[in-house]
């Protein structure tokens, strides 16, 4: 994964975008509007999470 691909976490359908990396660690930003033009409320605790990438898919 690269800084600015579009992810899912595993077993989730909200799209997120990469902002950073290290090492297999990745910190993610909820993307909006999302695909299907929702626009998600900024919830800290889940519009920025920091996970190892073996938790996430491309979008």
């Amino acid at each position: 994964f690269q800084i600015g691909d579009s992810v899912r976490v595993r077993g989730n359908s909200l799209v997120y975008k990469i902002i950073a990396r290290t090492g297999c660690m990745v910190t993610i930003l909820i993307t909006n509007p999302q695909p299907d033009g929702t626009v998600m409320s900024f919830i800290p605790s889940q519009s920025v999470q920091n996970l190892d990438e073996s938790r996430i898919e491309k979008a």
